[in-house]
């Protein structure tokens, strides 16, 4: 099975009774209604609906493991603990513990949305073909490098990516986030910005994959060997 290392991610685990209503005023996608073995991904979001980290969100009953990218990790963290407050969260950083690897190409062993840990790794399916693997390093679950084909296949199956597509100077809908905004979610920080977006339909964008024949001048973000993928206006 095709297998890659996200080697440049952090893992987090939470703790709390107010982990998910905490999480829900902070990200774009519904989280609050997030069910025990499920997994759901979300933008997390400064008050210009700037993205702060894209991340994957695993309720494992009794705590949360939250996936990111590890350039973010930092900008994550000092936004989110002087929100805490009163409420009922812990964040433990366990990323030098775990690796985490990418199952993709491959039909998914469990049901989209859900999560299960098989012989002490923890298997979160994420779309079609695609799954996260939280494996103690002690397992030494591998995968190789993440490089060409990972990204020829993202580009097939229009999945957009740290450093490619998505960044902290974007907001969700200028960088092919845009299913993960919920549009009837309870009010969460920079929720204005994007209902105004949605409303006018003003700067919003669609992330497609375009032969390299065909391209003119779209803003590509991953180029590939015979399609790119690109953001175009909705």
């Amino acid at each position: 099975m095709p297998k890659v290392a996200f080697s440049d991610c952090y893992v987090t685990i939470w703790r709390g009774e107010d982990c998910l209503t905490f999480l829900d005023g902070l990200s774009s996608n519904q989280i609050i209604n997030l069910n025990n073995n499920h997994v759901i991904q979300s933008s997390i979001l400064n008050k210009n609906a700037k993205i702060i980290d894209f991340v994957t969100i695993l309720n494992l009953g009794g705590f949360l493991a939250i996936v990111g990218h590890e350039n973010n990790f930092q900008a994550m963290l000092d936004f989110v603990t002087p929100k805490i407050l009163q409420s009922d969260v812990a964040i433990t950083d366990i990323t030098e513990l775990n690796d985490v690897v990418i199952i993709y190409d491959e039909e998914n062993t469990i049901p989209i949305g859900t999560c299960e840990t098989i012989d002490e790794v923890t298997y979160a399916s994420i779309s079609n073909g695609l799954t996260y693997c939280i494996a103690g390093k002690k397992i030494n679950f591998g995968g190789e490098n993440m490089g060409e084909e990972f990204n020829e296949w993202r580009i097939n199956n229009v999945i957009p990516w740290y450093e490619y597509e998505i960044n902290s100077k974007s907001i969700p809908y200028s960088c092919g986030l845009n299913k993960y905004v919920h549009d009837s979610k309870g009010c969460y920080t920079g929720q204005e910005i994007l209902t105004r977006m949605r409303t006018r339909n003003r700067g919003i964008k669609i992330l497609k994959n375009i032969l390299n024949s065909k391209l003119d001048k779209e803003k590509v973000t991953t180029k590939g060997r015979e399609k790119s993928l690109v953001l175009v206006n909705q």
